[in-house]
Parts: C-alpha cells; sequence; structure tokens
C-alpha cells in the first residue's frame, strides 16, 4: 500500500523541496542567534587561560549557549546537506554553508584554547559566509 504524496512525485518533490528551504531558514536563524550570543561573548566574557577545553567552556552560562547551539546547529547543516544531496537542489550552498560552520566551529575552539584575536575573527567571518549560503540556497529554491 503506497501513500498518495509517493503516487505523485510533484508533491514529493515540492514537499522535499519545502522542508530543504525550511532546514536552510532554520540554520540561517540559528546562525544570526549564534552571532548575537557570540558578540556577548567577545564583548562580556572572558574565557580562562588555564583551564581545559569543556570547564572552560562551561564556566559561564553565556559561552555555554553558544557552544550548544553551535550543536544545533551543525546538526541543521549537516541535515540541510542531507536534504540537498536527495532532492539534487542547492548542494553546492548547502556543502559550503556546512564548511563554514565547521571552520567556525575549529576557530571557536582555537578561540578558546588560544583566545587569539585571529581565531575570533576568523568564527565571526566563517560564520558570515555561513549565514550567506543558507539565505542563497533558500532564494535558489523559489
Amino acid at each position: 500500500m503506497t501513500s498518495a504524496q509517493q503516487d505523485n512525485p510533484a508533491a514529493t518533490s515540492a514537499a522535499s523541496l519545502a522542508a530543504l528551504r525550511g532546514n536552510c531558514m532554520g540554520a540561517a536563524v540559528l546562525l544570526v542567534i549564534q552571532f548575537g550570543i557570540g558578540i556577548g561573548v567577545n564583548l562580556y566574557i572572558t574565557v580562562p587561560k588555564h583551564k581545559s577545553f569543556l570547564p572552560a567552556v562551561f564556566g559561564s552560562a553565556m559561552l555555554a549557549a553558544h557552544a550548544i547551539v553551535s550543536v544545533v546547529l551543525l546538526g541543521a547543516a549537516i541535515g540541510a546537506l542531507v536534504r540537498a544531496i536527495r532532492s539534487r537542489k542547492a548542494i553546492v550552498f548547502t556543502s559550503a554553508g556546512l564548511t563554514a560552520v565547521l571552520a567556525a566551529g575549529f576557530a571557536g575552539a582555537s578561540f578558546v584554547s588560544n583566545g587569539s584575536d585571529g581565531a575570533s575573527l576568523a568564527m565571526a567571518l566563517a560564520a558570515v559566509v555561513a549565514m550567506f549560503c543558507y539565505l542563497a540556497a533558500v532564494v535558489s529554491l523559489r
């Protein structure tokens, strides 16, 4: 027994594109939230120099929120790429977005370990690139 949606490829395609658009928009919104929290962390939180990674990150509620949103964002980025590959649409934008999210994550880990201004800048620029990629994907799916 098949569902009506499986019988109609156009409905399945429209539904999968709508899901991909929603996933990309969700990733973009998470990036805006992440960027705002990151600005707050940069302005108001001093990352401890002589602590290991997890105690340093979870020593501040704002820094912990930043880390938790980053994990949710990584899941959204992976989900967007999987949906893009399945629908064969916006693969370049979603793969570039995932790459930028990963780059921001690595720059953030570097920032926590050494407090480098360069790592902070790299994290912010990678987040902006990821925002562009996911918003471009949303536009390209119309």
